[in-house]
């Protein structure tokens, strides 16, 4: 649209209100005429559109001003023509040059798990009597049945019956998963121990409990308590690790983690995230995102998928089934995305691979997701019944095979159900830990199919070179080959600021333009992106990816009116410098989320949420590397 045009629309409105009240006083046409005034000008800025969803480096337009009105973008175009709009109540913010882009939608990240872990962090007194959390190491499986029986017996001594012994095992590459794969503990040696107590032992994915603890999960979450249905209902620890304990801490206490999300929420916002999508797999999530939507606390939005059917579920088909098409229910700050499994494999070494590796890490490896197991009927049941059903983790490809099997098969069984239907779904997953091959990308392409790439695993995934070969480092987040091969790739993020200082999400993301690890480590060069293509993978491609590119993503007139002003012009300084842009003012619907100091300052206004302390440099967790 023309500036000549938005500003003709504008005169039209003027006129038509002036008409509709002519035969009235006269001083109202000058009021109504005030309802049409924006709320907000930016202008003497660099405001770039990302109006250009094609999978290429082209960012669109870029414009000088913007006016808002209400929780939309009214007019776009130079400071000249935009100030001639403003009315007598209107906020006026001279940016000095200074870059503003679409709000950042970070497509993938556990925010909520977060916000909850800073508060059991800050709070363990509150839920003490529930379990007391227990590491046990050892270097033989004998000194870890030792260690567990202390644990047990000494280490929960003269503590309530009632609170659990939540014991931990070495994970990773570490001793515990073989442990726990082999018959070194058994129920009935746990029963032993700890005949009345619930007792449950984990190592990443694997896990024993005993028969006390057994009973005690399986009849909250209302599964009957078999060893059948403790099969069918709990895939691997790391869900009941997560929710366990809180669901029953927060049941009579939902406002206080609607609090601890309002903070995380907001957190994220400091560093320009407008929007994030993740699964929600606890049962108080949901009634906490209510109670902030029915007060009108959501400071940023959230599109989810619902994982409830993989918490402690013994028929994940039926609960799929019953649970029908959410695909876009809710509102523009809380809507489904659709239904998912979760986790259909594991971090290595529970990885599910067509990589080749020494026997003893393909015996780690762990598929939830096979041909005809209970994950297989329940994805087919979502599709064949018209529900979205999209992966929210996996790490390795051959998952990433079976399900465009399951499309393929539900394709061939209906003759309703076409490619055309399949591409309009917009099947997603995350990671890219060791996937997409370049093999899979023309059948993803040829499937609508979007990627949610984390620049993480550049640095996690990497060790396991050693193991998988070094010609596989391709397969590390190839975010190049992604969208060179016709798929739209997104960026996500695990920031955690919550405790009022952390990386800026440029000090994560600058890992997707060099390819360099932590350790200095250049990692499949060849997929590096251009500064151009992650601006589009924080922006207009997500948009996509959480079904809302008719609201979010751009800035475009009639859209939602998210957006960041950033400190420094990300285009244009060195690329050693980008893990030092930061927003100074992030907008959500037109409402101010946060204003820092400096700018606050500057136009002689009060800050506005978090202040976080930023770091320039981002430590990621580069796990264990394989022995």
């Amino acid at each position: 649209m023309t500036n000549r045009i938005l500003r003709a629309g504008f005169v039209a409105v003027i006129l038509f209100l002036g008409v509709s009240v002519q035969a009235q006083q006269a001083t109202m046409p000058a009021k109504l005429a005030e309802l049409a005034y924006p709320d907000l000008i930016i202008y003497n800025g660099k405001i770039v559109s990302v109006d250009d969803p094609s999978l290429n480096n082209s960012l669109g337009r870029t414009y000088e001003a913007m006016a808002v009105k209400g929780e939309r973008i009214q007019f776009l175009g130079t400071t000249a023509e935009l100030l001639t709009y403003a009315g007598p109540q209107t906020r006026k913010i001279d940016l000095k040059g200074r870059m503003v882009i679409p709000g950042i939608i970070d497509s993938h990240t556990h925010l909520h798990n977060h916000a909850y872990s800073y508060w059991a962090r800050t709070n363990t007194d509150k839920f003490a009597h529930l379990a007391k959390r227990i590491s046990v190491q050892g270097k033989t499986f004998e000194e870890l049945n030792k260690g567990i029986e202390l644990a047990v017996k000494e280490g929960m001594s003269g503590i309530p019956k009632e609170t659990w012994a939540d014991i931990s095992l070495p994970s990773g590459t570490g001793i515990g998963m073989p442990y726990l794969r082999s018959d070194s503990l058994t129920r009935e040696k746990l029963d032993q121990w700890a005949p009345d107590r619930p007792v449950w032992v984990s190592a990443n994915v694997e896990y024993q409990l005993n028969t006390t603890a057994r009973n005690q999960l399986l009849e909250y979450y209302g599964v009957e308590p078999t060893d059948e249905s403790l099969e069918n209902a709990v895939q691997h620890a790391v869900t009941i690790n997560r929710t366990r304990i809180s669901d029953k801490y927060f049941e009579n206490n939902v406002g206080e983690l609607a609090n601890a999300m309002e903070h995380g929420m907001k957190s994220a916002a400091a560093n320009g995230i407008t929007t994030f999508s993740s699964h929600i797999v606890g049962l108080r999530f949901m009634p906490a995102y209510a109670l902030l939507r029915k007060e009108g606390r959501m400071p940023i939005r959230f599109g989810w998928a619902h994982r409830l059917c993989q918490l402690v579920e013994d028929n994940v088909p039926g609960c799929f089934l019953h649970l029908g098409s959410i695909q876009n229910v809710g509102d523009n700050y809380y809507w489904s995305v659709g239904m998912t499994l979760g986790a259909i494999d594991g971090g290595p070494p529970s990885i599910c691979t067509t990589m080749e590796a020494p026997p003893k890490f393909k015996e780690a490896e762990k598929c939830f997701l096979q041909p005809g197991n209970q994950y297989a009927k329940a994805i087919h049941t979502a599709l064949s019944n018209r529900y979205r059903y999209i992966v929210n983790h996996v790490y390795g490809d051959k998952a990433v095979d079976y399900v465009m099997d399951i499309m393929d098969q539900v394709i061939e069984e209906n003759s309703e159900i076409t490619l055309e239907y399949m591409r309009d779904l917009r099947m997603t997953s995350d990671h890219c830990g060791f996937y997409p091959r370049k093999e899979q990308l023309p059948r993803m392409a040829n499937f609508n199919w979007i990627i949610s790439c984390d620049v993480a695993f550049i640095n996690r995934s990497y060790p396991w070179l050693s193991v998988y070969g070094k010609d596989h480092a391709n397969r590390i987040a190839p975010m190049k080959s992604i969208i060179d091969g016709g798929v739209m790739a997104t960026l996500e993020f695990e920031l955690r600021t919550e405790t009022g200082e952390g990386p800026t999400l440029f000090s994560q993301g600058i890992q997707a333009i060099t390819r360099k690890n932590n350790r200095g480590d250049i990692v499949a060069p060849e997929e590096a992106i251009d500064r151009q293509t992650m601006l589009k993978m924080i922006t207009v491609y997500p948009s996509y990816y959480v079904l809302k590119e008719k609201e979010i993503g751009t800035l475009e007139v009639g859209k939602l009116a998210d957006f960041v002003v950033f400190n420094k012009d990300y285009l244009t300084i060195p690329v050693d410098e980008i893990p030092t842009v930061f927003p100074l003012m992030t907008v959500v619907g037109g409402k101010t989320v946060v204003l820092r100091q400096e700018f606050a300052t500057e136009l002689g206004l009060q800050p506005v949420g978090p202040q976080i302390k930023f770091e320039f440099k981002e430590e990621y967790d580069e796990g264990e590397v394989p022995m």
